[in-house]
């Protein structure tokens, strides 16, 4: 297909917004196929002729998992491959800015459930070499969120990183924290508050977890490793049950 103003539209709305969840995906590619009158067939093609072309500016569409706070989206993000260091936000963050996203970072990571207290981030300005007021350091959180760096759940009492943050900085994220974190078995993609095996290191992301279990016939979750596949007794999956057949 030629590259035509249905793909240039679909990346507008994409760069004003860096991601769009799985639903959101759908829509915006049938809109833009109708408005052109482009046939609306191939999601995948249509990313990928988008992507022959960004690839002459060092940016990329790429698929991603956004994990909220109760479950897991598909998404797409428009990730800079030129330089994706946290430091690339030098021109738009202060170097103090910069010091206390990556202690954000550095805590959502190393907490069990991936999401730390929004007021624990916030107090963080206390913890910087070079002190920021806790007036700045709220509008520099609220900030964050507001530009997707950071998800602020329902409850508005938690944050955790966004898809944007995983995809744009994964490798800040490996090089720094590549001891810790873990890809899920798989999309092999960075995972914070997936599902981990008590017996190996294999972790999943919810959503792929619960669709390999679904798929499979489990009635119970197990670790998806063959090599492991301890049962996991610690989560809790909805998952359907078999209907046996009643002999009369």
């Amino acid at each position: 297909m030629v590259y035509t103003n249905a793909h240039r539209l679909f990346l507008q709305i994409l760069t004003s917004r860096r991601y769009l969840l799985g639903h959101e995906v759908q829509s915006t590619y049938k809109k833009c196929c109708a408005k052109f009158h482009v046939t609306a067939d191939n999601l995948l093609e249509f990313v990928k002729e988008i992507n022959e072309e960004l690839g002459q500016i060092n940016l990329v569409i790429r698929k991603s998992i956004q994990e909220d706070y109760e479950s897991d989206s598909q998404c797409f993000v428009l990730v800079n491959i030129f330089d994706s260091d946290v430091t690339r936000m030098n021109s738009t963050f202060t170097s103090q800015e910069l010091a206390l996203f990556r202690k954000v970072i550095e805590a959502i990571v190393q907490s069990e459930d991936g999401s730390i207290l929004i007021t624990e981030a916030i107090n963080m300005a206390f913890n910087l070499k070079q002190k920021m007021k806790i007036g700045e350091s709220e509008a520099l959180i609220d900030r964050l969120v507001q530009d997707g760096w950071l998800l602020q759940h329902t409850d508005q009492k938690i944050l955790s990183l966004s898809a944007l943050s995983t995809a744009e900085l994964q490798t800040y994220l490996e090089e720094q924290y590549g001891d810790i974190i873990l890809k899920c078995f798989f999309c092999k993609l960075v995972s914070l508050k997936g599902y981990s095996c008590t017996e190996c290191d294999v972790k999943v992301h919810r959503q792929c977890g619960s669709k390999f279990w679904i798929r499979n016939g489990s009635q119970s979750p197990s670790c998806p490793d063959p090599k492991c596949a301890a049962e996991w007794s610690h989560v809790e999956v909805n998952l359907p049950r078999k209907c046996s057949k009643t002999q009369n």
